[in-house]
């Protein structure tokens, strides 16, 4: 396995996390500039396209080559890309469109449980405290999702939509796992270009059938904007800062900082779509932070062992 230095603090590990949650989260508004002028599975294409060339761009200009992987690495990143692009993005839009948003927040709410839970099982014995960080992250993306909620028409389908959103966490949680499990095996940038070749490579064929009764042309100015800052950041840049990240932190600390992402949808959608902001939004935020700060403070290392073993 290939060795890297490490950063001196943890600091730059942290806010890389962070900041790829951003990206993330930052996403949800500009779907809305989307998803009524651009088929979901087209969409998917464009956007993985996009992610695939600003992301080989950038690395043959850094690192001067793509990254050989062994095989066992191809076939995790190629698992990372289904579960944490295709099968997320697939399962979201149609779990929201059965069952309402406020319960799809609810349950998307479970993601840092559910990534806890899985590194636990994976051999990252967290402390007492990490696990009040955890809950203290699940309480506060509920305060957002609960208490400042808007109305919404009847679930046509509740159980089914709800199943599918929960299919959804574990999807963004098993891509949190993959990613740990690869981290250490090329630079960031390298290891980006594979995950968005094969999330290109995943929608490429659904994308493909629904062109046939689609003109691009009808695409306007803002949604290809959208699908561009939707590629190079959201896809490219957000996977780039999470790879750095998951190179000195455990996944116990990963899955709390995913609760970044509720909250940076609704700072975007407040700033960017003009949505209310409340104080429901602050009260999220702070238990957010503390509880990435106690998982922070007593994260396990013991993953690090299992991920390394499995990884070879």
């Amino acid at each position: 396995m290939t060795n890297f230095p490490r950063v001196g603090s943890d600091i730059p590990a942290y806010l890389a996390l962070i900041l790829s949650m951003v990206f993330v989260g930052s996403s949800m508004t500009t779907n809305t500039f989307i998803v009524d002028d651009v088929p979901v599975m087209i969409a998917g294409l464009l956007r993985f396209l996009i992610a695939a060339v600003f992301i080989l761009v950038i690395t043959f200009a850094v690192d001067g080559e793509l990254p050989q992987l062994d095989r066992r690495s191809h076939l995790t990143v190629l698992a990372q890309s289904l579960f944490g692009s295709f099968l997320f993005t697939v399962l979201t839009l149609h779990g929201v469109s059965m069952t309402t948003a406020m319960i799809s927040g609810i349950i998307l709410a479970a993601s840092p449980a559910m990534v806890a839970i899985l590194s636990w099982l994976l051999g990252d014995r967290l402390s007492r405290i990490a696990w009040v960080g955890v809950l203290l992250t699940i309480g506060g993306v509920l305060v957002v999702n609960v208490l400042d909620a808007p109305d919404e028409n009847g679930a046509t389908r509740p159980l089914l939509g709800a199943l599918l959103i929960l299919l959804a966490v574990l999807s963004e949680s098993l891509y949190t796992i993959f990613s740990r499990l690869v981290a250490k095996k090329a630079s960031p940038l390298g290891l980006t270009c594979w995950y968005s070749m094969y999330g290109a490579l995943l929608f490429l064929i659904p994308g493909l059938w629904q062109m046939r009764d689609f003109d691009l042309g009808t695409i306007p100015v803002s949604a290809w904007v959208a699908l561009t800052y939707a590629g190079a950041f959201v896809g490219s840049a957000a996977a780039v800062f999470w790879y750095f990240g998951l190179r000195q932190l455990p996944t116990s600390v990963a899955g709390a900082v995913t609760g970044v992402m509720p909250i940076a949808a609704v700072l975007s959608a407040w700033l960017i779509a003009g949505d209310h902001f409340g104080w429901p939004h602050l009260v999220g935020m702070a238990l957010i932070v503390g509880g990435i700060v106690l998982v922070a403070r007593s994260r396990g290392r013991g993953i690090e062992r299992k991920a390394d073993l499995l990884s070879r």
